[in-house]
């Protein structure tokens, strides 16, 4: 199931954002896909919530965009498209 090793590879791209963005959490990820890519978007889903569960990151919204060859792309695609932030809700001791 490569779809589980596509979940952390965004999680891990999420992260790397959030360092550069103190105080926030990540509300919600977006995703390009392309028709061909081969990838299960329910699998990805679910993978995601595994991931993040009991996380920091929970609950982290996924929106996948679905896209196909003949709008433009090569069917192929697999890209973050946007990544929602919002103030963190932790509170610094």
């Amino acid at each position: 199931m490569h779809e589980l090793g596509l979940a952390s590879s965004i999680l891990e791209s999420v992260h790397q954002e959030l360092h550069r963005h103190p105080g926030q959490r990540a509300r919600k990820v977006g995703l390009r896909i392309g028709e061909y890519a081969g990838v299960d978007g329910e699998s990805l889903r679910f993978c995601v919530d595994a991931l993040v569960k009991d996380t920091n990151m929970e609950p982290l919204g996924l929106e996948i965009e679905w896209c196909r060859a003949d709008a433009g792309g090569q069917g192929d695609e697999l890209e973050i498209a946007y990544l929602e932030l919002e103030e963190s809700e932790e509170v610094e001791a």
